[in-house]
């Protein structure tokens, strides 16, 4: 066993053994690395999970316009009466008559066809119209606040994976209650992760994602699942519940405007001017984050050349962009999570095609604002490798559009031309529900502050990203994970329901990514690159023949462990060396000699094994706690 660990990385160099933890006791524990605009995060599908809102934007699908010609008719003049012909037989008038009744029934088929060539003409001009319509105003399911309930039991706000999960846990809790879901989108609600990864696997997806609620992705065990949590036969029709009936229902396409905790009523509004209000018994605000955008990318993004990345119909809208021929590159700003993830995923489906991506970040590596420097290097050869251009230190200030091309000028006084750019900058919460309804924001996480029930105000719960809570571990946080959406939405809706006495919420929320097929992570807890890392890895796993035991320690560590460690972890602090390759290793992040974050690295099913240290905390020898992750055993 401690061969086969025989790599340990404190944050930048490398020691024998017997020096690891004197190197990690007397080490500074600065960091080198900068501060990173932080994306949502999330897991590996080993079985079914989802996720989030989405900015409002516009698909810009290509509609196909039937084009009908009119055929010229033969003569503009009707032809010279014969004759009146002689008189003829009894048989011959007969046969006469037959044959003008013959002529005038194809006349009548001729005119019949072409008056209805032309009505069909009108009609596809008017459904093309409509389709125009369509994908530029959202149309919500009810149409008519007239169909919505007046009062409900609980009123969930938000479409998301919180809502979903509270709803799920208030039925289960009872049965035979009311629950309407409030959703801006008009897709049903459906999961997230799969927006930056899977989806971009699927062919036809510009028109299939026009569809949400019958799009499918394959997932890693290759199996077809729907996007959408469950299908429309699910939920309860809003009539139903207005009826007094017990069930969920899913108001799409509306928006709660604003809050009335006193009065406990919701003033709801639709695209179109629609408008309602709702009682309720008890009330949850779920409304999650909202895509970040680029100030210098303004430009861009209103000429249509610069999307955002959160929702199914942002997916839409880019995929029909990249099927664009004359899209030849295409941007992805941001250093991050989703980023990284998109660019991957986008190298990889517009590879054949010969389509460039490029990758454009402020910090020094991919990732640089959650692992340790020596990993993030590792993501960048990594994504150097699936196809994808890096452009670090690099920070967009402006924009411009000229003949569909967008010119972006960097920081470092450098400029970019891409055919089209992404925005992966990270997100913002959706508070303006809370604020304009009186209820207590963060001054610096933001989101709506609650306690460690999830509440805000008397029968007032927030859960999922928009939520600020109080962590009895690590403090007051907002944490913007598909696992926190599912498990404080959960717990929010069994405390809604108040079947047993109010729980806090406890839970070390997780999140994991993939980077191509042959990286994936996982890391629970409080991962930050500013804090102090310490790294174990297997030796047969680490591109280097190096047998001994080695720790790494970061540039910016004291002077005092430099000095303690061998000259061999002086130069891969000093950064000399070409970037190892890590397989599979388990990250420690420690904060006051505690651990508060663990990082997974291409090992899976081990987080029970990561709740636990995290839940005792304080270590003598965490060269010792690696073993319990099993490094050496490849999944």
């Amino acid at each position: 066993m401690l061969r086969a660990l025989a790599s340990i990385y404190i944050e930048g160099q490398g020691v024998s053994r017997r020096d690891v933890f004197k190197v990690f006791r007397i080490c500074a524990h600065s960091s080198a690395a900068s501060d990173e605009q932080r994306t949502r995060k999330l897991r590996k599908y080993r079985t079914t999970v989802l996720s989030s809102t989405g900015a409002k934007t516009t698909k810009t699908k290509r509609s196909s316009h039937a084009t009908f010609n009119k055929g010229e008719g033969e003569s503009s003049q009707p032809p010279q009466p014969p004759r009146p012909p002689p008189p003829r037989p009894p048989r011959a008038w007969s046969a006469l008559a037959a044959l003008t009744a013959l002529t005038a029934s194809l006349g009548g088929v001729y005119w019949y066809r072409k008056m209805s060539e032309d009505a069909e003409e009108k009609n596809t001009t008017i459904t093309s119209d409509e389709k125009k319509a369509e994908e530029t105003v959202e149309i919500a399911i009810p149409a008519s606040g007239e169909a919505l309930p007046a009062h409900v039991q609980y009123l969930l706000v938000g479409g998301g994976t919180a809502s979903f999960a509270a709803m799920r846990a208030i039925r289960s809790a009872r049965p035979d209650a009311q629950v309407l879901i409030v959703a801006a989108e008009t897709a049903l609600p459906y999961m997230r992760p799969p927006l930056s990864k899977e989806l971009w696997r699927e062919p036809d997806l510009a028109a299939r994602a026009t569809s949400p609620d019958a799009l499918t992705f394959r997932q890693w065990n290759g199996r077809r699942r729907s996007v959408t949590y469950e299908p429309n036969a699910f939920y309860t029709p809003a009539e139903r519940l207005r009826e007094g009936g017990a069930g969920a229902g899913v108001a799409r396409g509306w928006r709660a405007t604003r809050l009335d905790p006193a009065r406990h009523s919701a003033e709801l509004a639709a695209p179109g001017g629609a408008t309602h209000t709702v009682t309720y018994d008890k009330c949850l605000i779920a409304t999650g984050v909202r895509a970040r955008r680029v100030a210098g990318l303004r430009a861009a993004a209103a000429a249509g050349r610069s999307l955002a990345l959160r929702g199914v119909r942002d997916v839409a809208r880019l995929a029909a962009a990249l099927d664009d021929p004359a899209v030849r590159s295409v941007a992805v700003v941001g250093g991050g999570f989703l980023a990284s993830e998109l660019a991957v995923a986008l190298a990889d489906r517009l590879r054949e095609d010969g389509k460039r991506v490029i990758q454009v970040f402020r910090e020094s590596a991919p990732l640089a604002g959650v692992l340790p420097r020596y990993l993030a290097d590792d993501v960048a050869v990594r994504l150097t490798a699936a196809g994808v251009e890096l452009l670090p230190d690099a920070e967009v200030t402006d924009s411009s559009v000229r003949d569909g091309r967008v010119t972006v000028q960097l920081s470092s006084g450098e400029r970019l031309e891409a055919d089209l750019v992404v925005e992966c900058v990270g997100s913002e919460p959706e508070a303006e529900l809370a604020r304009d309804s009186g209820l207590e924001l963060h001054p610096e996480l933001g989101g709506v502050l609650v306690n460690a029930e999830l509440q805000a105000r008397s029968d007032v719960f927030a859960a999922g990203d928009v939520a600020c809570f109080y962590d009895e571990a690590l403090g007051r946080r907002r944490v913007e994970h598909h696992d926190h959406a599912v498990v404080s939405g959960r717990l929010a809706g069994e405390n809604m329901a108040a079947l047993a006495p109010p729980r806090h919420y406890q839970h070390q929320s997780m999140f994991w990514s993939d980077l191509g097929p042959r990286l994936g992570y996982e890391a629970i807890g409080i991962v930050d690159a500013r804090l102090p890392t310490v790294g174990v890895f297997s030796a047969d796993a680490v591109g280097d023949e190096a047998a001994e035991t080695r720790a790494v320690a970061e540039v910016g560590a004291s002077e005092a462990a430099l000095e303690a460690a061998p000259e061999a972890a002086r130069e891969a602090a000093a950064g000399g060396g070409a970037p190892r390759r890590y397989e599979r290793g388990v990250v420690f992040y420690v904060r006051e000699r505690r651990v508060v974050g663990v990082l997974l690295w291409n090992l899976f099913n081990r987080m029970h094994v990561a709740r636990q240290v995290l839940s005792q905390g304080e270590f003598d020898d965490l060269f010792e706690v690696a073993k319990l992750f099993s490094p050496h055993e490849e999944d």
